[in-house]
């Protein structure tokens, strides 16, 4: 065969080799719901992945950031020849953001650029069908309904959205749209494209406004009906008529830039082993002098004997080191964590808690809390963390933890346990002022854990009383601002990690301020922060911090659960 015709009988061979493999083109990511994500939290990045190849695609698909030392997260794809289907992936995003990167092999290593989410606050767009005609007219944010994600764990960066159709999903969709929504969401109503006003079905019936009202609370969210049409409604628009979108400042006055950190420092406190650190520096002399200057001396006596003496000590001095490196709290395999809670209703909760979790034997274990959508991260900064997270269904964090050493992770997801059940019998006050009384009713269960209440009415914060016919205004409490609630002037105070760890858990207890702050969004409490909503003379905010009931515990057999506090976040509302 002459090299005429030997070249392209090469070049055929190598593209047939090539399409006898599946070879995977990644697509452009959307990060969150319009390309940005606030910070301290779990962000939405959805990419289209599509198999170009002759064979079938089944393997991971890993995502992680550059230079951040966190866990990846990994998911099991399967792809037949042709096909293509949207990946969606819920990276943490904390103090520090990274690059990220997509990673596959399709036969060969292969990966590809995510870029770096920008921060912004939470989006308000049009949840748009990509089958519906005429939306090219729309001049609103468009987000693809199709990628709405499945679990309300990862709509921290959605505000509101605008509908005016009926979303055909899935039921884990179905059931993420409605927890968003009853968490604090808003939702403006549009007509449909026929001008009638949308008639929604099924697990969508809650969404009628049937009283003739033009307003309809679900949990501590808001349905609103805009008598507008889809081509003139705007954000500007939206603002104008006194729905402005929430906005990140970075004029704050906290010191305070990571918070995760400063949670994770108090909740390792309390693991910190009590170690007797003078038995432990006299038996280091003492072991120092043995096998320097002793066998030395005696190194012309039986070699034999020196020999057998020499490895006796050093058994001897490790076994001390190792039994009183382990006194206190190291004893044992144990976790703690801190949580925020916003009730859903029914005994369900959005839960995000941080978790520590100190091993006393070198391994690789698996945490986990249950079977539904769960989600995990590592957020650390200039720590290598030897791990993966698996995410999707049944969805799992795998760390390696050596000997007597720690691992902290975050961790989101809808828990259950018992409701509280609050009920408002009482309210009042004279317009635009603050509350002059409230009562609110609560289970007993729930009672009995709450330790501090505070509730939060037009910015100003006071502390609750909670007795045996519920909660009502401490009449010794007085009315602070955010500045003296917080106690912005003693947050130094709070970097104080000394002391045993009982020392270690009261100050956790009184932790609450911050949290609370945290929560609120309060320039007190960090340098960046998102604007307040509008306040409402109607609507205020309970804080209860609590002992976590057994049903936020994490399914976890090798781990004891230690200290775990909640702070459970309700909107309550003038009856």
């Amino acid at each position: 065969m002459n090299r005429s015709g030997f070249f392209p009988l090469l070049v055929l061979l190598f593209l047939l080799a090539v399409k006898s493999h599946a070879a995977l083109d990644v697509g452009k990511p959307l990060w969150g719901f319009d390309g940005k994500v606030p910070s301290a939290s779990f962000a939405l990045l959805s990419v289209e992945v599509a198999n170009r190849g002759a064979n079938a695609f089944e393997g991971d698909i890993e995502l992680s950031g550059s230079g951040s030392g966190a866990a990846p997260l990994k998911q099991s794809v399967f792809l037949a020849p042709g096909t293509s289907r949207v990946v969606q992936f819920h990276p943490y995003i904390g103090n520090y953001a990274p690059d990220w990167k997509l990673s596959w092999n399709d036969g060969r290593g292969r990966d590809a650029d995510m870029g770096q989410p920008e921060n912004g606050a939470p989006a308000t767009v049009m949840l748009a069908d990509p089958e519906t005609p005429g939306m090219r007219a729309v001049r609103m944010k468009l987000f693809s309904e199709n990628l709405f994600p499945t679990t309300v764990g990862a709509t921290d960066g959605l505000g509101a959205v605008v509908l005016d159709h009926q979303p055909r999903w899935d039921a884990p969709r179905r059931e993420a749209f409605l927890d968003w929504l009853r968490r604090g969401g808003t939702v403006h109503l549009m007509p449909g494209t026929d001008g009638a006003a949308v008639q929604f079905t099924d697990d969508f019936t809650s969404l009628n406004i049937t009283d003739g009202g033009t307003q309809k609370r679900i949990g501590a969210g808001l349905l609103i009906k805009q008598d507008t049409t889809r081509a003139d409604i705007t954000e500007q628009w939206l603002k104008d008529h006194g729905f402005a979108p929430r906005e990140v400042r970075n004029d704050g006055k906290g010191n305070i830039s990571d918070v995760d950190s400063f949670i994770f420092r108090k909740l390792a406190a309390i693991t910190r082993p009590n170690i007797n650190w003078k038995l432990i520096y006299l038996l280091t002399v003492a072991y120092v002098i043995l096998i320097g200057p002793v066998f030395y001396l005696q190194r012309k006596r039986n070699y034999r004997l020196l020999l057998g003496g020499f490895l006796a000590t050093v058994g001897l001095f490790a076994w001390a080191f190792t039994v009183i490196g382990r006194r206190g709290y190291g004893e044992k395999q144990i976790y703690h964590s801190i949580a925020i809670a916003h009730p859903l209703g029914e005994g369900r909760f959005d839960v995000q808690e941080w978790i520590h979790a100190f091993a006393t034997t070198g391994d690789i274990y698996r945490f986990s809390h249950g079977d539904s959508v769960h989600l995990y991260g590592t957020a650390s900064e200039g720590d290598t963390v030897r791990g993966e997270i698996h995410e999707g269904k049944g969805a799992q964090f795998t760390a390696d933890i050596p000997l007597f050493s720690s691992r902290p992770f975050l961790h989101r997801g809808v828990m259950k346990a018992e409701d509280l059940a609050l009920h408002v019998t009482e309210w009042t006050g004279e317009g635009q002022a603050t509350l002059k009384s409230v009562r609110v009713t609560i289970a007993p269960e729930c009672r009995k854990r709450v330790f501090a209440a505070v509730i939060e009415h037009k910015g100003q914060y006071r502390e609750v009383r909670i007795g045996d016919d519920g909660i009502s205004l401490n009449p010794d409490g007085k009315w602070l601002d955010a500045h003296d609630f917080c106690k912005t002037d003693n947050f130094n105070n709070y970097g104080n990690y000394y002391g045993d760890a009982e020392t270690v858990v009261n100050e956790m207890r009184a932790l609450h301020p911050f949290l609370i702050g945290l929560e609120n969004d309060e320039p007190t409490v960090a340098r960046k922060y998102l604007t307040r909503r509008a306040q409402d003379a109607n609507r205020a905010r309970l804080f209860l911090y609590a002992d976590a009931p057994p049903g936020f515990a994490m399914k976890n057999d090798r781990f004891e659960s230690g200290r775990s506090l909640v702070l459970y976040v309700a909107d309550i509302f003038k009856p």
